[in-house]
């Protein structure tokens, strides 16, 4: 379930060890391993479903501190937001922009995995002077951050790089730790 390299963080002792005993002070420093190698580390077994990334979402909230809207300097792979031809018609409609401009700025999809999306360049144009324009309409991809589905697989990843998902994410290792987690995995 844990992929880092524990003895580079000094975690060492975290390998092969129940995670039942493991201390908040082991999690803070895995977070911030997760956080030094730029990964969203994975929890599989919780499926990505309305109900189920609802109730994680709201866990905690959304700090709005933009990380989400601009490029992350070290995952230059993915410097762009998925938006669905409903999320450019609901965007459009709420600032007032032409649905066939919005649409041409929101480049064509290339991934045979997702057919029908296109994608907004980061940093998002609707990201302004520290503010998402469009936070009661963003897309959907955007309103589940910091979860993601796990590629491939049933499961979740969570995005630790703001306060949002180690939150997030901590709350899950803690229903891990006193094994009450049970529905979130069925």
């Amino acid at each position: 379930m844990i992929e880092v390299d524990f003895e580079k963080y000094g975690l060492s002792h975290l390998a092969g060890k129940e995670i039942q005993n493991w201390d908040d002070s082991d999690i803070d420093k895995l977070i911030a391993a997760f956080v030094a190698e730029n990964i969203a580390p994975a929890i599989p077994g919780i499926s990505f479903t309305p109900q189920k990334i609802g109730y994680l979402l709201a866990l905690s909230h959304c700090r709005r501190c933009g990380k989400c809207c601009l490029p992350n300097p070290n995952d230059p792979g993915h410097p762009e937001i998925i938006v669905s031809e409903e999320d450019l018609r609901r965007i459009a409609k709420h600032t007032r922009r032409s649905y066939t401009k919005l649409r041409r700025k929101a480049r064509m999809n290339t991934d045979p995995t997702l057919p029908h999306m296109r994608h907004i360049p980061l940093p998002c144009m609707f990201y302004s002077k520290g503010d998402c324009q469009i936070y009661t309409v963003r897309p959907k991809v955007c309103s589940n951050y910091p979860i993601r589905p796990l590629s491939g697989e049933v499961g979740i990843t969570v995005d630790v790089r703001c306060d949002y998902g180690v939150d997030i994410y901590k709350t899950i290792l803690d229903y891990l730790r006193r094994g009450s987690e049970g529905w979130l995995f069925r």
